[in-house]
């Protein structure tokens, strides 16, 4: 960050509404005019277009800033709403260098309780709220939630606890997982949520028979969450959506509360969040938005774009502000980049550029296949290295997740230190799973996940068909599981040495509770682990169960953030801030290794090398997306995030053949290559398609000049025309586009689908 003078930020600065002197200059020496404007903008509504590398974070920064030191807004009244923990955690620290420590709070600091007419005298009032939609729903529940029936002693249901409770409602209802897949029943209940159909309304929707089946489950599992005092993570924003439509004196106490809303990447609102953001500034209307309509790419999660392009008919009167300068990427880079987005036909019209220069051309090479694409990138990658790089400056992205074996594969046998985001997380891990489902029961006892998950580990005699006998018992009670236990030392149809076990479980439990109010919430996870028996049964003396010690004593060094507080309050947040952390926040960036990523999972950061493998047609653009309305679309903005992230070079690959999901097929290069202005573009002199014979040779033994022009190539076939394969039989053309060098074919075969197909290559006949 450029510091503001010789002093830390501005901590030093005498704070009055009217002492402007030094602050106004400083603004203009730091911002550019339109990031001033945006900055420095009236109250009311403001869009702010900031295209990638603009500066977004700069400017929420620092009108956060300027809206507390100009007087307009104590810091309490102030909420910003980042995607990811880590956007948080950046501008909360950044606001703290400007400002001073304490006045940007994000979602493991003190709970607050917000009330009319609540504001602080001074400096010491409560900080701004920063951090995600379901951070800030979270706290929002913990605080109103009982007025609508929300448990303030709530658990979050993760993927595997969603997906295992959805398991169980179909099971109880007979369903077929091979016919109907559990993670599709969850994929759907996902998106009724973020659309606001609860089990009623998405009943009456239902249009297929899937939706009904669907139909059937989601008030059995909606049960389930009940019982269990459960929310997943798509009720952390459904619910408050339900409070403030249902209760209206604790919406007008929170938009009481925060009379200057921020939020960061509107674009990828979806309509759960479109709604929360609306119902909050609807009357005071001091709302700001940052975003890029270019970098909407979640839509297969619910993000709408339309939310960021229609935001001027919700609110006539904004501002809008375009951020156009970009501080990244050279120039070459961001013109390739252009040339693929501008071919979207509904976006904001804007075009960035640099004062960097124009820097190095984008450098695009055909390999042969995914080996050969994976030990070309590692050899330019010890050749980067070698000339003073780090591993930590270059990235790998991908389109999907399968194309990360081979890379990881050549990365091993080469020795190249790498990290893998989107693998098996931290707290994926099982033994922290196991840990923190122990947390959960102690937290909520009738968790019934995290019970049947640790309830017998490590073993207490306590098998399925013992947890199946319980949970009947108690439905036909009407009381939890937890409750029977207490009330029945041996429940009937339960052997001795079960009812011995469970006894014993329950008793460990309910003291490991009582030590909450008595210790700190580290000391608390190191008695746990230790009780439990956790600590003897991961510590087997091999060197995996070494490693599994190690994630375990991690965890008890996480919940150190959390000693400031104490008993249920401690636990819950730790359980919150756990079950909300996501890939990109796990993250180390401190860790020496090579950066393999998606692309979905790369937006919010940079590399000054990326290198995109995968360039193919069927891959980016993905095959499912050929089709899709709208779906071309989506994949030219994730090949526009994907290039937008690098810094000063940018290597395109694309592979000859490759083998994917058990199947090696024969690819033609994405037709986003074909967008590239030849100016800007570097290839491998004289090779536009590599062999297997040089292997590894594609960027170290070729020379780098542009190679000469191919002939146009001449279109041979015509949609809808029948054509027959060797291999697959007959079939039908759905499109023919010629390339510079080919004509590519989309068609669609009677008896295996779609392929894509080159016509100087495929055997194919007209029929």
């Amino acid at each position: 960050m450029i510091q503001d003078g010789p002093t830390t930020g501005l901590a030093g600065v005498d704070r009055h509404p009217t002492d402007q002197d030094s602050w106004g200059p400083r603004l203009a020496a730091i911002l550019n005019p339109p990031q001033l404007e945006a900055v420095t903008a009236p109250d009311g509504p403001l869009l702010v277009f900031a295209g990638a590398g603009s500066g977004k974070t700069r400017v929420l920064t620092y009108r956060i800033a300027h809206l507390i030191e100009s007087g307009r807004a104590q810091p309490d009244g102030i909420l910003a709403v980042t995607f990811t923990n880590k956007a948080a955690r950046e501008m909360r620290q950044r606001i703290e260098s400007l400002l001073g420590a304490g006045q940007a709070e994000g979602p493991a600091g003190s709970p607050g309780t917000p009330g009319r007419g609540e504001r602080p005298a001074s400096w010491g009032g409560s900080p701004a709220w920063m951090g995600t939609f379901h951070n800030i729903c979270g706290r929002v529940l913990r605080r109103d939630g009982h007025l609508i029936g929300v448990d303030r002693s709530y658990v979050i249901y993760d993927e595997g606890d969603r997906l295992s409770a959805v398991k169980r409602a179909m099971a109880g209802l007979g369903l077929d997982e091979k016919r109907f897949p559990p993670n599709a029943v969850v994929g759907r209940i996902s998106t009724a949520k973020n659309e606001i159909q609860g089990p009623t309304e998405y009943a009456a929707a239902a249009s297929d028979y899937f939706s009904e089946v669907v139909a059937r489950v989601y008030p059995v599992y909606e049960g389930f969450l009940r019982d269990a005092s459960g929310l997943d993570f798509d009720d952390l924003l459904l619910k408050v959506v339900r409070l403030w439509q249902e209760d209206e004196r604790s919406l007008e106490r929170w938009r009481h509360r925060f009379r200057h809303v921020l939020v960061d990447e509107y674009q990828d609102t979806n309509r759960v969040q479109y709604t929360l953001v609306k119902l909050l500034a609807e009357e005071h209307r001091n709302l700001c938005v940052v975003g890029d309509d270019d970098q909407s790419i979640y839509r297969f999660r619910g993000a709408d774009v339309r939310n960021i392009l229609s935001f001027e008919r919700d609110f006539p009167e904004a501002r809008v502000i375009k951020l156009e300068q970009n501080y990244r990427s050279t120039q070459s880079i961001l013109d390739a980049a252009h040339a693929v987005i501008k071919a979207v036909a509904d976006r904001a019209d804007k075009r960035l550029w640099t004062d960097r220069g124009a820097g190095e051309k984008v450098f695009v090479a055909q390999v042969y296949d995914e080996q050969e694409e994976a030990e070309a990138i590692a050899a330019e990658v010890r050749r980067l290295v070698a000339r003073d790089g780090s591993l930590n400056d270059i990235a790998v992205l991908y389109r999907t997740n399968a194309q990360s074996r081979a890379l990881e594969e050549v990365m091993v046998r080469q020795g190249i230190p790498y990290k893998l985001v989107g693998g098996v997380r931290f707290y994926e891990r099982r033994e922290v799973k196991d840990a923190l489902a122990y947390l959960r029961v102690m937290f909520n006892p009738n968790d019934t996940v995290a019970f049947n998950r640790v309830v017998n580990v490590p073993r207490r005699k306590v098998g399925d068909k013992t947890v199946q006998v319980l949970e009947a018992a108690a439905r036909q009670r009407g009381i939890s599981v937890w409750d029977l236990l207490a009330a029945e030392a041996r429940p009937a149809g339960i052997t001795a040495s079960a009812a011995e076990g469970l006894q014993e479980f329950r008793a460990l439990v309910e003291g490991l509770r009582r030590e909450l109010d008595r210790h700190p919430l580290p000391e608390v996870i190191e008695m746990t682990l230790a009780r439990t028996g956790l600590q003897a049964w991961v510590s087997d003396g091999s060197e995996e169960g070494a490693e599994r010690w190690q994630n375990l004593l991690e965890l008890k060094g996480l919940a150190a953030e959390y000693s400031g507080l104490r008993g249920m309050e401690a636990l819950g947040r730790f359980l919150e801030d756990a079950a909300l952390v996501s890939d990109v926040d796990s993250l180390d960036e401190a860790k020496p290794g090579l950066t393999l990523i998606t692309l979905h999972m790369v937006k919010g950061l940079e590399f000054p090398v990326v290198f995109m493998a995968g360039m193919e047609e069927g891959l980016l653009p993905h095959i499912r997306a050929i089709e899709e309305p709208g779906g071309i679309d989506e994949e030219r903005r994730l090949c526009y995030v994907g290039m937008t992230r690098a810094m000063r070079r940018l290597y395109l690959f694309h592979a000859f053949r490759r083998h994917l999901f058990g199947n090696a097929n024969l690819n033609l290069p994405s037709r986003f290559l074909n967008d590239l202005p030849e100016e800007i573009v570097e290839r491998p002199a004289g090779s536009s398609r590599s062999t297997g014979a040089n292997r590894a040779s594609v960027l170290d033994a070729v020379s780098r000049q542009p190679a000469a022009p191919a002939p146009p190539p001449v279109q041979r076939y015509r949609e809808g025309q029948r054509v027959s394969h060797r291999a697959f039989g007959p079939g039908v053309v759905v499109k023919s586009t010629l390339t510079r060098s080919d004509e590519e074919l989309i068609v669609r075969f009677d008896n295996v689908g779609i392929k894509i197909l080159s016509a100087s290559l495929a055997p194919l006949e007209t029929a």
